[in-house]
């Protein structure tokens, strides 16, 4: 188990292993109850609960996106890339509504005022998609570059990776939703993309 957040008379503690968030009862602990699961979203390295929202942020050893945000439906609603936080470790929610997170790459804490939004910075990569939202197939185009994309669902989990010359067409029988699209080209740099199959 790690990870280890509080609010009024309930604990929650992430489990590394389980793809999972548990909460307890205070202050008489005597079971442990399910809060979300985090399809395909593993060796999790700590959590922070917001009450206000039921929600609850997870950092972990992912190689696409390091900290995302899951509620009580298992849903990931929220997500911070690894091109603005690389390696997350460390994370707690202040009353403010600030997120505070440790990266053990830049040596760094960082104050993310969540009342904002989430936006990332591109790094000089052009990414457009044909459509969006799109049924069907997607293609998404990189002019002039050699790229990898990583897919995930709404619920954190990788659908598909792969690697393309400027142009890459996603044909899935994936269920419609809401899915994340991480392009990196091969300078490193990266872009998100939030799309919808209806």
């Amino acid at each position: 188990m790690t990870g280890l957040s509080a609010s009024g008379n309930y604990v929650f503690l992430g489990s590394r292993n389980q793809n999972r968030i548990y909460y307890y009862t205070l202050p008489n602990i005597t079971t442990r109850k399910d809060f979300t699961y985090m399809m395909g979203f593993s060796t999790t390295c700590d959590i922070a609960f917001n009450a206000t929202d039921s929600l609850v942020w997870v950092a972990s050893e992912n190689t696409s996106i390091c900290i995302k945000c899951y509620d009580t439906n298992n849903t990931m609603v929220d997500y911070i890339p690894n091109t603005m936080i690389a390696n997350a470790r460390g994370m707690a929610l202040d009353p403010g509504g600030y997120l505070w997170v440790s990266d053990i790459d830049a040596d760094k804490i960082y104050k993310i005022d969540l009342t904002e939004g989430i936006e990332e910075q591109t790094q000089d990569i052009t990414v457009t998609p044909s459509s969006n939202p799109f049924c069907g197939a997607v293609t998404i185009q990189t002019p002039g570059l050699n790229a990898s994309v990583v897919v995930f669902d709404m619920h954190g989990r990788q659908i598909v990776s792969d690697s393309f010359q400027e142009s890459w067409t996603w044909n899935s029988s994936s269920p419609a939703g809401h899915y994340v699209f991480v392009i990196t080209d091969d300078q490193g740099a990266s872009t998100t993309l939030d799309l919808v199959k209806i």
